[in-house]
């Protein structure tokens, strides 16, 4: 991946495929290659744009705290040095605060979003004890206690261990403390409303957590369509996937009023076949999302 300036901070990104530009947004500690089979997947008829916050893997730090607003700021220089006018937001969890963030402030650039297992507020006692846990743990350098629940609760292989724990490796601990700490101290539930753009709402249907979140989104968002994955949990970027992908391209297709493009299957290789399958799948969520 490799490394640009942008207000400020050298960050460390990763550009691939043409079409409808993807933003995607990790959440505080983990980087952005959790998002690597999304990414894989979503190029192929996208342009997608992985990279890590400041402080956050292999992108540099700067002196002062790391604030919900400075986190959306940097995501827009960061655009601006890549020539990309305006993008689609796909977070994953307590970075879903991040993209509400932006398209309050940012209507313009900020097309709609993809939350995965989001939340418009760090609420209920579990939430906020992992945040005040991880804030204190940041503070204390204890960056082992840190990895350690995300590359639990995210890797589905060892090869994902691997590249998840080398990303950790990195990053700066008291950036990792202040974006825990703007994730505590930022709500955005009363300013829901004001929202036009379309949100896309995805949990799984045992992430009970998730779930209660995914009702204070629907209850305030005016254009919003939810999924609940059946026995699927948290961690929908490297678990959930295989459905999360086509979900997110079927509804990407709906926003922009078209359908995937279908392949012949009597000439295609056993690879193709697959993405085929996806392809339906894909079509199949488009028409669901067009009703």
């Amino acid at each position: 991946m490799p490394l640009t300036h942008a207000n400020g901070v050298e960050f460390h990104y990763h550009l691939q495929g043409k079409g409808t530009a993807v933003v995607f947004l990790h959440p505080a500690c983990i980087g952005s290659r959790v998002f690597t089979y999304l990414r894989n997947d979503l190029s192929q008829d996208h342009r997608t744009l992985l990279f890590d916050f400041r402080g956050h893997g292999r992108s540099g730090g700067s002196s002062g705290k790391i604030t919900m607003p400075l986190l959306v700021e940097d995501t827009c220089r960061l655009m601006d040095a890549l020539d990309m006018s305006s993008a689609y937001l796909c977070a994953y969890s307590a970075s879903s605060l991040v993209a509400l963030e932006a398209m309050l402030t940012h209507p313009d650039r900020f097309r709609g979003a993809i939350l995965l297992s989001g939340m418009a507020e760090a609420a209920g006692w579990r939430t906020k004890t992992k945040l005040r846990f991880g804030s204190i743990a940041a503070r204390m350098r204890a960056r082992e206690l840190l990895a350690y629940p995300q590359l639990w609760k995210n890797s589905d292989s060892i090869e994902t261990y691997r590249r998840l724990r080398k990303e950790m490796a990195g990053g700066h601990l008291n950036h990792w403390r202040d974006y825990m700490d703007s994730i505590r101290g930022y709500s955005a539930v009363a300013r829901l409303p004001e929202i036009e753009q379309p949100v896309l709402i995805v949990c799984g249907e045992r992430d009970e957590e998730a779930k209660r979140h995914a009702r204070v989104l629907q209850q305030g968002l005016p254009n919003d369509s939810t999924v609940f994955l059946p026995g699927r949990s948290h961690a929908l970027p490297t678990y959930g996937s295989e459905e999360v992908g086509p979900l997110i391209r079927g509804w990407l297709y709906a926003q922009e009023g078209r359908r995937p493009e279908m392949r012949d299957d009597s000439s295609l290789n056993d690879n193709d076949h697959l993405i085929a399958q996806m392809e339906l799948r894909a079509n199949e969520y488009t028409e669901m999302f067009q009703r």
